[in-house]
């Protein structure tokens, strides 16, 4: 097995496993599980952007999974994670700040090596 094609694979499984991650996070801040609202309450966040947050999850969680379209979902994910971390920061909470900033920098990989690679596949069609 080649070093790209090896690459290709564990990019593909990162994109599944936090597509299913966001995603599974995105409903249940969508249906208002109690421990989304509080920790929503908690980093002084309304309800109704829980909401909008829960749906921009799922559907850019989604789009990770979609070639073409993983740059643009992994940038909306990385907007939300950015400001996660820096809100959880702000409230004295490095864990979850930290925890963040390391989705933060796996989706920039994910972003990185699908625009790479299929700069690639485009240059060969």
């Amino acid at each position: 097995m080649n070093g790209d094609r090896l690459i290709e694979i564990v990019l593909w499984v990162l994109s599944l496993v936090l597509a299913i991650v966001f995603f599974y996070n995105g409903i249940s801040k969508i249906i208002g599980s109690p421990h989304q609202i509080v920790q929503f309450e908690q980093l002084g966040l309304s309800k109704g952007l829980l909401i909008v947050v829960g749906f921009l999850e799922c559907l850019a969680g989604l789009m990770l999974t979609i070639p073409r379209l993983a740059l643009i979902g992994g940038a909306v994910l990385g907007l939300i994670m950015v400001t996660s971390a820096g809100l959880h920061l702000f409230h004295d909470d490095y864990t979850a700040s930290f925890r963040a900033i390391v989705i933060v920098v796996m989706l920039a990989g994910i972003c990185y090596f699908r625009h790479k690679y299929q700069g690639i596949k485009n240059n060969f069609s």
